[in-house]
């Protein structure tokens, strides 16, 4: 479930821990005790087991809730900042706030709300799933006496997930395809070193008009080339990374 997920994150970032016992499961659980047409409310009903009294004192920060409200408007504010192709600098100033700059422009987050962030971040993207046209409108989080949390929109779809671009400038890869989905035209290649790629195990879509026997038949050979486009995936969260390399033709 992506509200247990967002929790978890948290609950991680605060112990430290890597992931949770079956003991922390038990302490720490969320309940969801509304559902509403056309939209998600969770009204939470979360058992901390002793958690939550040192929680307000962590960081300097109010409680759990106000941290989990810090941390999702933090996520908006650098996602909003990476679709929008500004460059952003993420800094923390000692005394417990995080401080995103982006140009001229300082936000100021109190808490260690890019720790946090980084743990809540997938639980985030389920929730964005559920996002579902006239379905599900609206994803709500209420605290204690209701209070808001956090809300994701329709409008919001997808903001969470890192911008992707297009190298538009073909480069030829040598390597060795491992996998090919036949029916998603899509599979994954062994690069080597020295290649205009860093080494390693890389997705690959064919977006050429080669057919698909050609790809399972290269399967066969020791090595092949690929003519290609490098897609590249911006996290604000992480360094830039190789997201997919688009396959414009494969040759032995």
């Amino acid at each position: 479930m992506a509200l247990q997920h967002v929790f978890d994150g948290q609950y991680r970032a605060l112990t430290d821990k890597k992931r949770l016992s079956e003991r922390d499961r038990d302490s720490f659980q969320v309940r969801i005790t509304q559902y509403e047409d056309g939209s998600f409310v969770a009204l939470l009903g979360a058992a901390y087991a002793g958690l939550q009294v040192a929680l307000p004192f962590v960081y300097g920060t109010p409680n759990i809730w106000e941290l989990t409200k810090n941390s999702f408007e933090f996520l908006v504010a650098v996602y909003e900042l990476a679709h929008d192709k500004k460059d952003t600098q993420i800094t923390q100033d000692g005394i417990g706030n995080t401080i995103v700059i982006s140009g001229d422009t300082h936000q100021t987050f109190n808490g260690p709300v890019y720790q946090f962030g980084t743990q809540i971040i997938g639980g985030m993207r389920e929730f964005d799933s559920l996002l579902d046209g006239d379905e599900v409108k609206r994803i709500a989080l209420s605290g204690p006496d209701q209070e808001p949390v956090f809300q994701l929109t329709s409008d919001m779809k997808g903001l969470f997930f890192p911008p992707i671009t297009v190298d538009e400038t073909p480069v030829k890869i040598t390597c060795d395809i491992f996998d090919f989905n036949k029916y998603d035209n899509v599979g994954k290649a062994k690069v080597t070193a020295n290649q205009p790629v860093p080494p390693g195990n890389y997705r690959f879509k064919n977006i050429g008009d080669q057919a698909v026997e050609e790809f399972i038949l290269s399967m066969t050979e020791t090595q092949v080339t690929l003519s290609c486009l490098i897609t590249y995936e911006h996290d604000p969260l992480s360094e830039s990374k190789i997201s997919e390399i688009l396959v414009i033709q494969v040759a032995a």
